[in-house]
């Protein structure tokens, strides 16, 4: 993580391990407000680093094409890809193939 000097993200269960290991990070109730922050950060010359669960990769979509592509933002993505329990089925069937579309290649995917 030293390469990484701002993160943030939307904590679970599968993430516990990674943010059990990080001193200091910014916890958040919804993706889209910790990509908020990192540009914010990204801006003032910071390295931000998002994480979050696979499930809230929609709430990040709009962030990403009308601010971080028009502008080249690149900030790094660390998503938890779950695929049960139910509700996370779909969204874990198309993360890749999303991000893909998305044309986001600034990402490392857990697959879980």
């Amino acid at each position: 993580m030293k390469k990484y000097n701002f993160i943030v993200g939307v904590p679970g269960s599968r993430l516990k391990d990674f943010t059990d290991k990080i001193e200091n990070y910014i916890p958040c109730t919804r993706e889209d407000e910790a990509m908020a922050l990192a540009v914010g950060a990204y801006l003032v010359g910071k390295k931000p680093l998002v994480f979050l669960q696979n499930s809230g990769l929609g709430n990040m979509v709009d962030i990403i094409t009308s601010l971080l592509k028009p502008y080249d933002i690149k900030i790094d993505l660390l998503i938890s890809v779950r695929n049960k329990p139910k509700h996370h089925a779909f969204m874990g069937k198309i993360t890749k193939r999303l991000l893909k579309l998305l044309e986001y290649k600034n990402c490392k995917l857990l697959i879980q």
